[in-house]
């Protein structure tokens, strides 16, 4: 008898802590979502949806399942005696604006199709004074017919002042967007992941090196930024702690 309880009871302690939550990611209007991240926060287990946004992740009572995509809110699940589950994500309204690539350097123009391949609208314009370019203020003016002379724009090129203001925008908008994205990605998510907070900023600076991140920063995306972000985690530990 005392060998049955303990069988019996051994068998519901790993019935209890070998738990699957399955189910399946979809839209608002029931179009199913692959490669949606989720994310169990107590064990910072992760996986994907395949194509038919079907998931399968180990947890247990309790915990809290998050579920991230780019370009959807992201939402959140508490596990309970309820395995098989539907999430629904709803879509982050935004506009996609149609951009012709017309003479453009070629790192703009490869900047320009990441944005449009991820879906991203492209940022708003600040009401800033324009930086003086030689190519496009000062030698295409001369070929034309008839040529024109921009004298600010040669002042501005030859005395410096035009890259002053361009490093001076590109530290004010970084500056902008390490702020936006303290403000507003979950910084216990990186915490649990092995990221505190004292090293979260070094992190950041670690993760500019992804255009992906530069881009969901700009276009202030929420979920896309905590993917790029997330993809940067091992490599930024890894190399921490190779030090």
């Amino acid at each position: 008898m005392k060998k049955f309880l303990f069988l019996y009871f051994l068998l519901i302690s790993i019935s209890i802590y070998s738990q699957t939550l399955s189910g399946i990611v979809m839209t608002e209007e029931s179009a199913r979502i692959p490669k949606t991240l989720v994310v169990n926060m107590r064990s910072d287990q992760k996986v994907l949806s395949n194509e038919l946004g079907e998931f399968s992740i180990p947890a247990k009572t309790g915990d809290e399942i998050r579920f991230v995509k780019e370009n959807y809110e992201r939402e959140k699940w508490i596990v309970s005696d309820n395995l098989t589950i539907t999430i629904r994500l709803s879509k982050i309204p935004m506009e996609i604006e149609e951009v012709t690539i017309e003479n453009k350097r070629v790192a703009e123009a490869k900047k320009e199709e990441l944005r449009q391949s991820i879906g991203l609208p492209k940022g708003p314009e600040k009401p800033r004074e324009k930086p003086a370019d030689a190519v496009d203020d000062i030698v295409r003016p001369l070929i034309r017919i008839p040529p024109m002379v921009n004298i600010q724009a040669i002042y501005d090129v030859m005395s410096g002042k035009s890259r002053r203001m361009k490093r001076l925008y590109k530290y004010e908008d970084l500056q902008e967007g390490l702020a936006w994205i303290n403000n507003n990605v979950d910084l216990e998510y990186f915490a649990e992941a092995g990221i505190t907070p004292d090293k979260f900023n070094d992190f950041l600076m670690f993760s500019l090196r992804d255009e992906k991140v530069l881009m969901y920063m700009k276009a202030k995306n929420i979920g896309g930024i905590t993917i790029s972000l997330d993809n940067n985690i091992k490599d930024y530990l890894e190399r921490i702690a190779g030090k």
